[in-house]
C-alpha cells in the first residue's frame, strides 16, 4: 500500500518535472531563430512574460478547482499605448 502511494506520488512529481522541462525546451527551440536578432534582455523578457502567463493560468485553474468557481480571465499586459492626438481646438 505504501509502495503504491510512493510510486503514485513519484509519477506525479516526475510528470510535472518533465512538463516543466518540456515547456523550457519548447520556448528555447521556438526562439532559437529569433535569438540572433534579439538581444539577450529581449529574450529573457519574452521568456519571463510567457512563464508568468503560464503560472497565472495554473493558479487560476487550481483556485477554480478548489473553490468551485468560474475562472477569471487574465488580462494581457499593456506595455505601450499610443498617446491620444490633440484636436485642433486644444492647440
Amino acid at each position: 500500500m505504501i509502495e503504491g502511494s510512493f510510486s503514485l506520488v513519484g509519477a506525479i512529481v516526475d510528470f510535472f518535472v518533465s512538463l516543466f522541462g518540456m515547456v523550457i525546451e519548447f520556448i528555447g527551440s521556438f526562439f532559437v531563430a529569433a535569438g540572433e536578432t534579439l538581444a539577450v534582455s529581449d529574450v529573457f523578457l519574452v521568456l519571463f512574460v510567457f512563464l508568468a502567463e503560464i503560472l497565472l493560468w495554473f493558479k487560476e485553474l487550481i483556485l477554480s478547482l478548489f473553490n468551485w468557481r468560474k475562472p477569471y480571465g487574465i488580462k494581457k499586459p499593456v506595455f505601450w499605448r499610443p498617446k491620444p492626438k490633440l484636436k485642433d481646438k486644444e492647440i
